[in-house]
């Protein structure tokens, strides 16, 4: 069962009533009903469709490509798109829309939650029993500790809400970093318990998410602050979720289609399994998914126009430039337009035999590097022969736009083609969280705290389930070694600006300017930041307290 957005309608009928001729008392407005926040909801259910918008605005969220990670080391704009490009710094600050769409995102979740936790609102509903009430109450909890956690990943130290604003302010004063995380972490280990071990309804929040939030959240505390206690903190939680009962990292093929293989390449295995169809819900039997954003191909034909992936469109390579190979086919990855591209790290680096030889995440099934001549109408000498790399480069030079498949963002095959779609869009539902996540949080606590070898440990735990065959040694264990691992694990899973940002320093202007997709980079990235600049528009309508910009970004 599957949570579907329904909007709440509230419709005033007001009637205008004259007495007599007198103007004054025409014009008189007599609303036979009148709602507002004291009354219009009576409800648990009522509460629950306010939740159920919120977990949508967070799947909608969850697909913007700042928060996926372009303009980061790991994707970016192509150069036949380079208007678009997230890393053109000449470009990018305080007034750049992508920073004030995100930040606004964020707080209007924060408003929902404020809405279903409002005093005088919960005190006019009934609830079905006890346990309810604490469940719908654990949920709006999470959420606003949820953003308000990643805003201060993001921005920083940012103005904490908790209360229902009817009406406009102009005075909201920035917290620090450290009591924006402090103030998450506190929403969570309120609630944590509130929350059920696992529920047959996917994508609903279960304890393992806000355990993992808390691991994340005294990380970031930890790095902000140098307090050891922190890192502690953030293993414990960490350990809770890795070393229970409930979760474990999936390690034999499972699912929908464990008896099949890459219709395109042919293999699969486990890894593979991950990424299709009807196989991302812990209650699909999919044992390290710890959170999922829903996603429906009926609930999309049945009107939730949010209800997809254009991962195939976005993600997807254009090789229908190549002569030769008809870009209309399953074999095409889709119809792709190539809006984002994976930079160098991702597609070369981070798979270098002398680091990842034998990992099962680089099979040709996982990672299609190889294309193939597909039009034998046209082309009949060269159908089935593989493209050759100068073929390639030369269909491709100056575009970028030619690039492997990667079937976690992908399938091969397509759902509604008879409906009337066209390989741009896949209805699979979306990881929030998997496990191996939580393990690479652990295992940069670990590090943090000088404990390398428990870092190293973690690690392999994923690098064995992928059949690497090189082990982490402590002495390998860095940030750069933890996040080439999150890149190889997590790709487009996880939100790869908040994993740099929250690391602080300079490590996210460093790992841009290494592994960025275009020369711009080292001519307009001049400056060092670890923040995401306080959108100007926040900046400027808060007139009654200033609000101070953040460091490197008063250009």
């Amino acid at each position: 069962m599957k949570i579907n957005n329904i909007k709440i309608q509230v419709f005033s009928i007001l009637v205008l009533l004259s007495i007599g001729c007198d103007d004054k008392e025409f014009l008189t407005e007599y609303p036979k009903t009148f709602y507002t926040t004291d009354n219009i909801f009576s409800s648990e259910t009522q509460l629950d469709q306010i939740l159920i918008t919120t977990y949508s605005g967070l799947r909608s969220l969850s697909q913007n490509p700042q928060i996926l990670g372009m303009g980061t080391d790991v994707f970016d704009s192509p150069s036949f798109r380079t208007s678009q490009s997230f890393t053109d710094y000449s470009r990018i600050n305080a007034e750049t829309t992508q920073f004030r769409t995100i930040y606004d995102s964020y707080y209007n979740e924060i408003k929902n939650a404020n809405t279903v936790l409002s005093p005088e609102i919960l005190d006019g509903v009934s609830f079905e029993s006890e346990n309810s009430k604490k469940y719908i109450i654990a949920q709006a909890r999470f959420f606003r500790a949820y953003c308000h956690g990643m805003l201060a990943e993001l921005f920083g130290g940012v103005p904490i809400v908790t209360e229902l604003v009817n009406e406009p302010r102009y005075d909201y004063v920035r917290a620090t970093r450290e009591e924006t995380y402090q103030f998450a972490i506190d929403e969570l280990e309120a609630i944590v318990n509130d929350l059920p071990e696992t529920t047959p309804q996917g994508g609903r929040l279960v304890k393992g998410v806000a355990l993992h939030y808390l691991s994340e959240f005294y990380l970031g505390l930890g790095i902000e602050t140098s307090n050891i206690a922190a890192y502690d903190n953030a293993i414990k939680y960490a350990s809770d979720i890795i070393d229970g009962d409930t979760y474990a990292l999936m390690t034999e093929r499972f699912g929908t289609r464990m008896n099949e293989e890459n219709t395109i390449t042919g293999g699969a295995d486990v890894w593979w399994d991950l990424f299709r169809l009807g196989n991302q819900n812990y209650s699909d039997g999919n044992k390290e998914s710890i959170w999922t954003y829903q996603f429906d191909f009926n609930a999309y034909v049945e009107g939730d126009r949010n209800s997809f992936m254009d991962y195939p469109y976005r993600f997807g390579p254009v090789y229908r430039w190549i002569a030769g190979f008809d870009g209309l086919g399953d074999d095409a990855g889709g119809y792709g337009i190539a809006s984002y591209a994976p930079t160098p790290l991702i597609e070369f680096a981070i798979w270098d035999e002398s680091i990842s030889a034998g990992d099962q995440r680089n099979a040709e099934h996982n990672i299609s590097r190889k294309i193939f001549y597909n039009d034998p109408v046209n082309y009949p000498d060269l159908a089935g022969k593989q493209v050759p790399q100068e073929v390639i480069e030369a269909s491709d030079a100056g575009r970028g736009g030619i690039f492997p498949i990667f079937y976690k963002l992908n399938t091969d095959k397509y759902q509604g083609l008879d409906q009337g779609e066209n390989r741009r869009n896949i209805f699979r539902d979306k990881y929030a969280i998997r496990l191996p996540e939580t393990i690479l949080l652990r295992a940069e606590a670990y590090h943090r705290k000088g404990e390398n070898q428990n870092a190293a440990d973690d690690i392999n735990l994923i690098r064995a389930r992928a059949q690497c065959e090189i082990m982490a040694t402590a002495a390998d264990i860095d940030i750069n070694y933890i996040l080439d691992e999150r890149a190889r694990e997590l790709y487009a899973e996880e939100s790869r600006w908040n994993t740099l940002l929250r690391m602080g320093g300079t490590v996210a202007t460093d790992r841009i300017k290494e592994y960025a997709l275009h020369p711009h980079v080292a001519l307009t990235l001049t400056f060092d930041y670890n923040l995401w600049p306080i959108p100007q528009s926040a900046i400027d309508r808060n007139k009654d307290v200033k609000m101070e910009q953040n460091p490197g970004w008063n250009r």
